[in-house]
């Protein structure tokens, strides 16, 4: 499972940056909604088998807080660092264009709604719903995105907006991973039933397809579908060959779905064999060091990419730009999990084991 984390995350860096070599592997929109797949099975799992006693939602709660926070607070202030040195030393803004463009026509209530969205990151989402007037305000638009100041602009880090996604659905996860698999595929049905009437209605493909959550939900409710499925097959013995072959066609259609022929047909097989592939690559992997080892680069890899994107095209320009960035972001990645990331993975463990 941490290998095709580590693809995901890089599927996203790439199509931030061009093809590498001319892979793209999948959508970056996509990739997302796999991510989604896979943090349902994830919390189902936790939640069943481990934050599953008196006092144990309070913990998972608190252990999320770790697992998210001070590695997103750690980038954002070096974004914000390096932002202010480009600013001050090499007279372009960076990430903080918009700030320094809009800081003195901002509403007061405006300018500290977008700052603690920076910092908390809920409500990250939203900004793509909303755009800035004239007069500094925000205001929520059907169409924000093609206004003339969307509100996301004054993220510093903006594609943490599926963390804040990820928020609201930890926030419903210790409720929904105890409720009956028909209740959750009722659910899901009612999550894609509502995408396909979204399409059907005139909205802009972008934020209402890919943002909103009502519409996004159902992928995490896939996954906790997954973790019943693969809870199901526990007694089941499955030769090792087996599992070796799910998870090599399972990466094949991730690091070659480009290449897949068709269009809505491949992405709904995509995700189907998502579903169905979950539980025999958890099984195999489940006890790979080097393999949870990589999927822990997963997390930094995708929210300190895009400020590696910024510095390394002012450095380099967009020669090479798709590996030179690849590469820097995996660097980073590595050290921030080894500074922030490890030390704290190291005490949340020790807190749940002295819970037990």
């Amino acid at each position: 499972m941490g290998l095709v984390r580590f693809l995901l995350a890089v599927a996203v860096v790439i199509n931030h940056t061009g093809p590498l070599y001319g892979l793209v592997m999948t959508d970056a929109y996509m990739a997302i909604k796999v991510f989604f797949i896979i943090s349902g099975f994830y919390m189902a799992l936790i939640l069943t088998e481990k934050y599953n006693g008196p006092g144990q939602t309070r913990l998972f709660f608190s252990n999320r807080f770790l697992r998210l926070f001070p590695l997103y607070w750690a980038v954002l202030f070096l974004s914000l660092g390096i932002s202010l040195v480009f600013k001050f030393g090499l007279h372009t803004a960076l990430l903080l264009g918009p700030w320094q463009t809009w800081l003195d026509k901002l509403a007061p209530g405006t300018a500290a709604l977008l700052a603690a969205a920076n910092l908390t990151i809920f409500g990250q989402d939203l900004l793509f719903f909303s755009h800035i007037t004239d007069a500094g305000s925000l205001v929520f638009s059907t169409d924000a995105l093609y206004r003339a100041t969307p509100a996301w602009f004054f993220l510093l880090i903006p594609q943490a907006w599926t963390v804040s996604l990820e928020l609201v659905f930890y926030a419903l996860a210790p409720w929904l991973a105890r409720r009956s698999t028909g209740l959750l595929l009722v659910l899901a049905g009612a999550s894609f039933a509502l995408r396909a009437l979204v399409y059907l209605v005139d909205l802009p493909f972008d934020p209402w397809k890919q943002r909103f959550f009502p519409v996004e939900c159902g992928f995490f409710l896939l996954g906790i579908l997954a973790y019943r499925l693969y809870a199901a097959l526990k007694p089941v013995a499955i030769p090792q060959a087996t599992l070796w072959k799910v998870a090599g066609l399972y990466l094949a259609a991730i690091v070659g779905y480009q290449f897949l022929p068709g269009f809505m047909g491949k992405e709904l097989y995509l995700y189907a064999a998502t579903v169905l592939s979950i539980p025999f690559l958890f099984r195999l992997t489940k006890k790979m060091a080097f393999d949870r080892a990589i999927g822990e680069l997963s997390y930094p890899i995708y929210i300190t990419h895009w400020t590696v994107i910024m510095v390394v095209e002012y450095a380099c320009g967009r020669s090479h730009l798709p590996v030179i960035a690849l590469v820097a972001t995996v660097a980073v990645s590595v050290a921030l999990n080894h500074v922030v990331a490890d030390p704290i993975e190291r005490f949340r463990q020790r807190r749940v084991l002295r819970s037990r």
